[in-house]
């Protein structure tokens, strides 16, 4: 034993090997000594430990290795029986260890000639955790990361079995709660089962994870504590390595490298919990801040390119629109022309039949090219005959039946140059049909006039004299008969 002040430890022992666990003895053993254990890569050491504090004829520590045992295998727990006695003839010194095979093994030794062990295999995954019964010791409770807590007898048989919701991290038996076992679990729930139904009884959250261990005050049954995530925590119910002499006082042990102290006191009496460190809380802050001005720039960045997009594409549409404004203007005879379309037209055309034949469709613009030639030398024409002559544009009888002509023809225009510039199929055909709905089909026109004793094709030259034959009055009357071509 020597005494090290340079790491701010009391004392310290030396080893021969790395030191996985240690482990005191909670039980009184019948000698002034406190029993200790520790493991390592394939052995366990147990020894007895006096100090100066607990005996004035004692400088500083006095620490005696009692027996070394092989065990084979990493140990990763250890959990002392109550039934460990120094002061029996012969001494009975019995411990359980959970190795990293996933086997419990149950060590017992009088320190001389008995040394013997047994195994107990079950669990399926590393065992986290294990305890004896604080009574009598005749069955040790352990948990594991295969989401089990599984109580054992002696011989290895398993007595009872109950089925976590995640790993389970420490198991506690309480002396004056012997039919009580406490199960900590990983993802921060802490459950009490009764041994004698097997029922869940209890259970607290920590609202925190993952949760790293957990004990049960034995100066108050009351009283639990536990590690979760950074923090420590408290109930009147659960917590995390209490002192055996003060209800008040336990301890926790950090992760070497995380944190600034491995062994961390907790006072009940203290006024409050630390409040969060003001590093972490500027960390924090940065950060949230840092975040909303990326998240603000993303959108206002995404919001003007939206914005510049539906600008642009304004701005085709209107050049778009001059642009075939411009076409539209550039035909004669269009200035007066108004084209409207009816509400009653325009669901006929959408809700009616699609399917037209081909040839239909070709009527319906096909006349556009010959009757605009038409129309060039019908001005042509009107120079030559003087005013005093009665032309067929001026005769009421064929008036009428050119500006039927002249309003298709303005009409099957525009609806031409409209399909040319949307390239769709379905609009040209209902262009079309709409065509053929707001005027009267040249040969409608032809077989009224010829049905009327009038020559159709004046309709060609409409600067031309008027023949001779013919009366006025009829043809007066004969205007009436323009309703027949409406439906």
């Amino acid at each position: 034993m020597k005494q090290d002040s340079t790491r701010n430890t009391a004392y310290t022992v030396d080893c021969e090997d790395y030191v996985h666990v240690v482990k005191f003895n909670p039980f009184d053993s019948g000698d002034a000594c406190s029993l200790i254990a520790y493991g390592g890569d394939n052995y366990v050491v147990v020894g007895t430990c006096r100090f100066q504090e607990e005996d004035a004829e004692v400088e500083g520590m006095q620490y005696k290795t009692l027996r070394m045992f092989h065990h084979g295998i990493r140990v990763d727990a250890i959990a002392w029986s109550p039934e460990t006695r120094l002061d029996a003839l012969p001494p009975q010194i019995r411990f359980c260890t959970a190795a990293s095979d996933k086997k419990l093994r149950l060590f017992t030794s009088d320190l001389q000639d008995k040394n013997e062990f047994k195994t107990f295999d079950g669990h399926s995954d590393y065992i986290n955790d294990l305890v004896f019964a604080p009574k009598e010791g005749q069955e040790v409770a352990s948990v594991s990361d295969d989401h089990t807590c599984r109580v054992w007898d002696l011989e290895g048989n398993e007595k009872a079995h109950f089925v976590l919701r995640s790993p389970g991290m420490s198991v506690c038996w309480h002396p004056e709660e012997a039919f009580k076992l406490m199960v900590a679990e990983k993802n921060g729930t802490i459950r009490f089962y009764d041994l004698i139904t097997q029922q869940a009884i209890l259970s607290l959250e920590c609202e925190q994870t993952p949760l790293m261990s957990a004990d049960w005050c034995l100066k108050n049954t009351l009283k639990i504590g536990a590690v979760a995530g950074s923090d420590w925590l408290i109930w009147d119910i659960t917590c995390s390595r209490w002192s055996r002499v003060n209800e008040n006082l336990f301890a926790t042990t950090g992760y070497p490298g995380k944190t600034t102290s491995q062994l961390l006191v907790h006072h009940l009496g203290h006024p409050q919990v630390p409040a969060i460190q003001q590093k972490r809380t500027v960390a924090f802050l940065n950060q949230f801040v840092v975040h909303t001005v990326q998240f603000l720039n993303r959108f206002s960045t995404v919001c003007e390119e939206k914005l510049s997009a539906l600008s642009l594409r304004i701005q085709q549409i209107e050049t778009t629109l001059n642009i075939l404004d411009a076409k539209l203007s550039s035909i004669p005879g269009l200035e007066d022309v108004r084209f409207e379309v009816s509400s009653a037209n325009m669901n006929s055309v959408t809700n009616g039949p699609m399917a037209q034949t081909t040839v239909d469709q070709q009527t319906a613009v096909s006349p556009q090219s010959g009757q605009n030639n038409i129309h060039e030398e019908g001005l042509q024409k009107t120079e030559v005959v003087t005013e005093n002559v009665r032309t067929v544009a001026k005769d009421p009888r064929y008036a009428r039946y050119l500006k039927m002509v002249q309003v298709n023809l303005h009409a099957q225009v525009l609806i031409v140059i409209l399909a040319v510039k949307l390239h769709k199929e379905n609009t040209v055909r209902q262009l079309a049909q709409l065509s053929l709905c707001q005027g009267v089909p040249v040969m409608a026109i032809r077989n009224k006039m010829i049905s009327e004793g009038l020559n159709p094709d004046l309709l060609e030259t409409p600067d031309a004299p008027v023949p001779a034959w013919g009366d006025d009055g009829k043809a007066e009357d004969s205007s009436d008969s323009e309703s027949s071509f409406s439906d």
